[in-house]
């Protein structure tokens, strides 16, 4: 479970609750607290990654109302042990419902120890984030668009 809280977003804050029917494929969803509108998400891994290739994986994200990111996504990703850390990627292509917009996904992380540093393009904007992980919990920041302070708490169970 994850809340982010976006004080400057329209949608200001967002609970994620996820849940693994399988090691492929996941169910969750997603409640905006100002909007007190729910989002059915889904994503299924269709190939694993193998020492060459990188993961594939679908997703989706379905709503009521037109704030937030619901859609439709397809993805590669890929990791990389590295000597002091890990390093991962991932690139795609998304259809924003809400906007009506086909555009490319992507972004990195690299993570050392507990930290994790990196950036995520939802296919409009880029928000660079900062992790910090402990046990089953983790806490962040993210500025999104650049511009816009937004806190991360999770964990899990």
């Amino acid at each position: 479970m994850d809340t982010v809280y976006a004080p400057d977003s329209v949608t200001t804050d967002e609970t994620f609750l996820w849940y693994s029917v399988t090691p492929r494929f996941t169910l969750g969803s997603a409640f905006l607290l100002k909007q007190g509108a729910f989002r059915a998400l889904g994503s299924y891994l269709l190939s694993p990654e193998t020492g060459a290739l990188p993961s594939t994986h679908i997703s989706a994200g379905v709503q009521g109302i037109g704030t937030g990111n619901p859609g439709f996504s397809a993805t590669a990703e890929k990791n990389w042990q590295l000597r002091d850390g890990s390093f991962n990627t991932f690139i795609g292509v998304g259809y924003r419902t809400n906007r009506k917009l086909t555009r490319m996904v992507g972004g990195f992380k690299y993570s050392i120890n507990a930290w994790a540093a990196g950036l995520q393009n939802d296919g409009l904007v880029n928000d660079p984030f900062l992790t910090y992980s402990q046990d089953r919990y983790t806490t962040g920041i993210y500025l999104i668009d650049l511009k816009h302070p937004a806190y991360l708490m999770g964990w899990r169970f």
